[in-house]
């Protein structure tokens, strides 16, 4: 999946599913099915627990950093800056 794809996906997700685990579940079992992945409840389970664990702790700067470590392309970072500015 691009980010481009990404980011519209994201865009799409109300803001209330964010909320609840079995919210954040359905988000990323969506998200699994259009990349052509099935998940199980042990895995959506581990998925939110870390989704929960990155939205306590994590700022959008240190995200970013992950992403260049992970070897995201610096044209690609500087876009994704561009679309949520």
């Amino acid at each position: 999946m691009d980010l481009g794809k990404l980011l519209s996906f994201v865009r799409s997700i109300p803001k209330d599913k964010l909320k609840t685990d079995a919210g954040l579940k359905e988000v990323i079992r969506d998200l699994g099915r259009q990349s052509g992945k099935n998940f199980t409840d042990q895995e959506l389970n581990r998925y939110v627990a870390q989704f929960r664990s990155m939205y306590k702790n994590e700022d959008v700067g240190s995200l970013m950093n992950k992403l260049a470590k992970k070897g995201i392309d610096p044209n690609e970072l500087q876009a994704f800056k561009k679309r949520f500015k």
